[in-house]
């Protein structure tokens, strides 16, 4: 078993001792806070005195064992370094602790990956209404969005689901990344149509637009004609979506009456 644990966390030796037995570990204790293709846990931890969150990766198929055996990194080394990444580039993300491998005979079979649990909310269920964000907001998000393409930061699943966001005393909000696995960062200048199909996914079109007005705005951009370009991409992303989709739904099996 493959165990890596962040630095700044190898002096706290109980903890230590749970990653290292985190694969005879994890199916009976903690709470379960989301279980579907992968298994997402929080474990109290008495000598950090917080909770800390484990996932879980669903076990790969015999393909993407061989690949991640032996050519590519696993899901949770990804997600671990990514994370690191983005803390050493001050982008918000919960703090990484650590990453675990379990193979059998050389083969991937199951990986972990650790961090911090913060207290910060999905923005999720904002996205979902059906009525613009609220200027601030709008505004504030834009900006996160360009500090992270400005910094060559490219989040490859960058949907309301993985960003989550809070409000201090003064109301500024704040934001930060999860599901850090697929993720790319780039050297120099992103263009700005790539900027777009990056963000497309985050909301509806009517959010996705005004938070693209915004973001033009910040950068002293002619708005309508960047909301043009941002609902291209947009609509290249849905076609591509959906390709993928009835392309999948060909293999399904039929199911018998």
């Amino acid at each position: 078993m493959k165990v890596v644990i962040n630095d700044e966390y190898k002096d706290y030796r109980g903890l230590v001792d749970f990653i290292e037995n985190l694969d005879s570990k994890y199916s009976t204790n903690g709470t379960t806070m989301y279980l579907a293709r992968n298994e997402v846990k929080s474990f109290y931890v008495e000598e950090l005195d917080r909770e800390i969150v484990i996932k879980k990766y669903k076990k790969p198929i015999l393909v993407q064992r061989f690949v991640y055996s032996f050519f590519r990194k696993s899901k949770a080394e990804r997600a671990y370094l990514n994370a690191k990444r983005l803390v050493e580039m001050g982008i918000g993300t919960p703090n990484p602790i650590a990453y675990v491998e379990q193979k059998n005979y050389g083969m991937m079979e199951t990986c972990y990956f650790a961090c911090e649990k913060t207290t910060q909310n999905s923005i999720q269920p904002i996205m979902l209404l059906e009525r613009p964000l609220e200027p601030s907001l709008a505004m504030s998000l834009a900006g996160f969005f360009i500090k992270l393409h400005t910094n060559g930061v490219l989040h490859n699943d960058l949907n309301a689901g993985n960003i989550l966001y809070c409000q201090d005393d003064e109301k500024n909000y704040h934001f930060s990344l999860i599901d850090n696995n697929r993720m790319d960062f780039v050297d120099g200048e992103i263009p700005f149509e790539k900027r777009m199909e990056n963000i497309c996914k985050f909301s509806n079109e009517e959010i996705y637009k005004q938070v693209v007005a915004c973001y033009a705005e910040m950068l002293g951009m002619e708005s309508k004609s960047a909301v043009e370009t941002a609902i291209e991409a947009r609509t290249k992303w849905l076609g591509n979506r959906n390709k993928r989709k009835n392309f999948l739904a060909k293999f399904k099996k039929v199911q018998p009456r």
